[in-house]
């Protein structure tokens, strides 16, 4: 499926606006663009993407105490119920702010040699499997 256009954009947020009120049928509004896009594709575009209250901007140091909090709270997967406390913030947001910056466990280290080895190797069966090589390489995202 090609990128999203400018137009698609404009027309998505117009039937959104236009519905506003009710509870957002996306199917129908899929149906109403007839781009070849699923509803859940316009739901996905309009909480990532297109949405006023979605921050795009960098994470305050406030945002990643709470952050940090929170995993306590509900541990390293429940990034939806963590999401919540974060508005304007959407847990693939908070996942990625954890996995890539917060997490205790990250390693921040150069890369070793024995690392370099099992990328390399597990490249060479799996292909780019990027999550199985990071459940071989603990620290690393």
């Amino acid at each position: 499926m090609p990128k999203w256009t400018k137009d698609e954009d404009s027309q998505l947020q117009q039937l959104v606006v236009a519905a506003s009120g009710a509870e957002i049928d996306w199917d129908n509004i899929s149906q109403v663009l007839d781009n070849g896009r699923t509803g859940v594709q316009c739901c996905s575009r309009w909480q990532k993407v297109l949405h006023p209250q979605t921050i795009k901007g960098a994470w305050t140091p406030e945002e990643d105490q709470k952050m940090v909090e929170l995993v306590g709270l509900f541990g390293p997967k429940r990034w939806s119920a963590i999401s919540q406390r974060f508005p304007g913030r959407i847990g693939k947001q908070c996942r990625e702010r954890w996995n890539n910056h917060l997490d205790p466990a990250l390693s921040k280290a150069p890369w070793s040699e024995e690392e370099d080895r099992i990328i390399i190797e597990t490249q060479a069966i799996h292909g780019n499997k990027w999550a199985e090589m990071s459940r071989l390489l603990p620290g690393r995202y």
